[in-house]
């Protein structure tokens, strides 16, 4: 029985709204408001012809309200002016009409720039009152609806601008990843070919001369098929040290990686680097840090500002990063816990705190 009604539930649902995953089932929650527009009933013993406009009036909205999630831009605007056109309809038998501007109001969102939109907003805000002066309406109907089309209205289009940033700096961050792998597999594509690239055709010119040499002078063939294997374990273990270099991520490289990535995202950044070469675990493990504490602060930091410090003397270094963000409490997920480990596999110590933004001291002995 839940399944076949859930499935109803469903086929209701993909005809009232888009598939939107930002709206979801918001919209049918909103209409929670529409209950201002019904309370008068309950100081009055209405007229049926009161009743009947009422709900002739409310269905006729419902098809607006509804409708008007499946356009954008300026084709909202016959939504809007088809839900002001009901309420001033209503006026006629309920002060309580007030509530269909705010709705209207808040659609003005959906037609596009925002100085459109508040330009919408604000021609709403002009006919109620030009509505009330004609009307003689009382501040029941005037009041909710000029406070709360101004209210509603003007954070609806801040949230959606807000939005848009934000979709406009996910597509910023996806199009950094993509160059630095672009970047980096060019980086790699370089040094193999220089790495190799030369001790092959050596190889290859090798092997032709002990094929040639293995009938008229065998000693000096197996001299040079010698020489082959030295060269190929040669290059053998130089393909593994690069391997190894290609895996491990040092501190500065994460440093560079993160200056981009900040700069990109508007966040001013600003960085030390230790003067000193560091021991390759601790860089590596430095590196890993700083690549986590960024990633952590574009995802939830909500800063503008970071700066990354290192301090070093003959026995330790310090790494200290710190950004303003909006952090007040914090839990030790799974990246915290990654750089506390790893931490203590070096011997160090890592303190993380709120005051102010988000800070983390990592101290490693050298």
């Amino acid at each position: 029985m839940t399944k076949p009604i859930s499935q109803v539930a469903r086929f209701i649902h993909g005809k009232l709204l888009p598939d939107d995953s930002e709206i979801g089932v918001l919209p049918y929650f909103w209409l929670v408001y529409l209950g201002m527009f019904f309370v008068h009933f309950f100081f009055y013993d209405p007229p049926v012809w009161h009743i009947w406009l009422s709900a002739a009036g409310t269905l006729a909205f419902l098809a607006c309200y509804f409708r008007a999630y499946w356009v954008c831009g300026l084709h909202t605007l016959y939504y809007i002016a088809a839900i002001c056109a009901i309420g001033s309809v209503m006026t006629l038998v309920n002060p309580g009409a007030g509530v269909f501007f705010v709705y209207a109001s808040a659609f003005a969102a959906h037609i596009g720039p925002p100085k459109h939109s508040i330009a919408t907003i604000a021609a709403i805000l002009v006919y109620i009152v030009l509505l009330t002066w004609l009307r003689d309406l009382p501040a029941y109907f005037y009041g909710p609806a000029l406070i709360f089309s101004l209210m509603i209205g003007g954070i609806n289009v801040f949230q959606r601008e807000i939005a848009k940033k934000n979709a406009e700096l996910k597509l910023t961050q996806e199009e950094v990843k993509r160059l630095a792998t672009t970047a980096e597999r060019e980086r790699i594509a370089r040094d193999l070919h220089d790495l190799i690239g030369h001790t092959f055709a050596m190889l290859t010119m090798k092997a032709q001369l002990a094929q040639k040499l293995f009938d008229h002078d065998p000693a000096k063939a197996r001299q040079e098929i010698a020489e082959l294997e030295q060269i190929s374990r040669r290059t053998l273990s130089e393909v593994r040290e690069a391997v190894t270099g290609y895996r491990q991520k040092d501190l500065a490289s994460e440093l560079a990686n993160a200056k981009t990535l900040l700069n990109s995202v508007d966040v001013a950044f600003a960085y030390s680097v230790p003067a000193q070469t560091l021991p390759a675990r601790i860089d590596a493990t430095l590196g890993f840090i700083v690549r986590e504490a960024v990633t952590n602060l574009v995802k939830h930091a909500n800063a503008n500002r970071c700066q990354i410090e290192t301090a070093a003397t003959n026995t330790h270094i310090q790494l200290t990063i710190s950004d303003n963000g909006s952090c007040k409490v914090f839990t030790e997920g799974n990246g915290l816990k990654g750089m506390r480990e790893r931490v203590s596999a070096l011997g160090g110590d890592i303190v993380f705190s709120c005051k102010p933004g988000f800070n983390i001291t990592v101290t490693v002995p050298l």
